[in-house]
This record gives structure tokens, C-alpha cells and sequence, in this order.
């Protein structure tokens, strides 16, 4: 018979064992089987209820938040980086590139009375004098009029303000998604 310590011993390391696997799969997304990509994104929302009327969704889930937070990929002069970071020395100023984007962005009217949604995935880069320097689809909504909304909003935000010089960039690459959802 195992003496009783070497049993509880063995248990409490299993224990230790699966938690680890457990908590690194979860970061890593081994179980996560959503249709969203772990890539640097802010996600824009725009929602029209029954009656055509225009209202922003600002909210942002926790686990969104979690996965992209704080995710930066140095490269030289050039990076990539979550829009809706909160603990780099980006925040204020994509927050601010986001706030631009978000005033020329609607929800295309021909495209709410058809009853088209869908969510939109804009690569766009930005240089250091903060003109845009280019903007393209990566992943599309599926309607031609909501990708080009996307851009156009993109588009007409330009241009940005410049880079702090404590950047130290020469251009800076952000994913954006854009989500039309038709409310009740």
C-alpha cells in the first residue's frame, strides 16, 4: 500500500500540473474556438436600431482587453500595436486616432435598409508626420458597401496627428475591425 504522504504528494502535483495547462492554453487560446484572430485590432462598432438611428457601441469585453493588452512588436522604426492598448506609451495617441476615425465612420444607410452586417478588418499604416500611407482590407465583411465605408472612414480621418518624439517611429501599422450590427 502507497504510504499516504507520497499519495497526497502526487495529487497536490497533478493539481499544480493541470492548473499551469490550463492557465497557459487559456493565454495562448488553445480552447478559444471564436472566429476572432489574436491580432493588434480595436474593434468599432456602429448600430442602427429599427428606427435608422445612429448610435455608437464604445463597450470592449474584458477578454478582449486581456488578449490585446499591452501587445507591441518592436521592428526597427516600425511598429505594430493594439488600438485599444491602456498600458503603453501609445494610449493617448491612438486613443486620439480612434476618436478621429470614429467621427467620420456611419453605418451606410443603402446598407441598413437591405439589412447588411457584417464586421470589417482594415489594415492601415500611419508614418511618423502622421499622413496615411496606406489602408486595405484583410478581412471582408462580406458586402462591398460596408468595406468600403470601413476605408473611407479611415481615409477621410486622415491625416493624424504627428508622433510624439518619444516614439522614436518611423510608421506605425494598426488592424482595426469595423462591426455593423443592425439593433432591434
Amino acid at each position: 500500500m502507497i504510504p499516504k504522504k507520497i499519495f497526497v504528494t502526487a495529487i497536490v502535483l497533478s493539481l499544480a500540473v493541470h492548473i499551469v495547462f490550463l492557465a497557459l492554453s487559456g493565454f495562448l487560446g488553445g480552447f478559444d474556438n471564436t472566429d476572432e484572430e489574436d491580432v493588434f485590432t480595436v474593434s468599432l462598432e456602429k448600430r442602427l436600431n429599427r428606427t435608422g438611428e445612429m448610435r455608437n457601441n464604445e463597450e470592449k469585453t474584458a477578454r478582449d482587453s486581456l488578449k490585446n493588452a499591452g501587445k507591441s512588436i518592436r521592428k526597427g522604426v516600425v511598429d505594430t500595436i493594439a488600438l485599444d492598448s491602456t498600458d503603453t506609451k501609445y494610449y493617448p495617441y491612438l486613443l486620439q486616432v480612434r476618436e478621429n476615425i470614429d467621427r467620420t465612420w456611419s453605418y451606410p444607410e443603402d446598407a441598413f435598409i437591405r439589412g447588411e452586417g457584417g464586421t470589417t478588418v482594415i489594415e492601415f499604416s500611419i508614418i511618423e508626420k502622421g499622413a496615411l500611407t496606406g489602408s486595405r482590407v484583410i478581412d471582408s465583411s462580406g458586402y462591398e458597401l460596408l468595406d468600403a465605408e470601413s476605408l473611407h472612414a479611415i481615409r477621410s480621418a486622415a491625416p493624424f496627428a504627428p508622433f510624439p518624439a518619444e516614439f522614436g517611429l518611423a510608421k506605425l501599422n494598426i488592424v482595426a475591425k469595423f462591426r455593423y450590427t443592425l439593433g432591434d
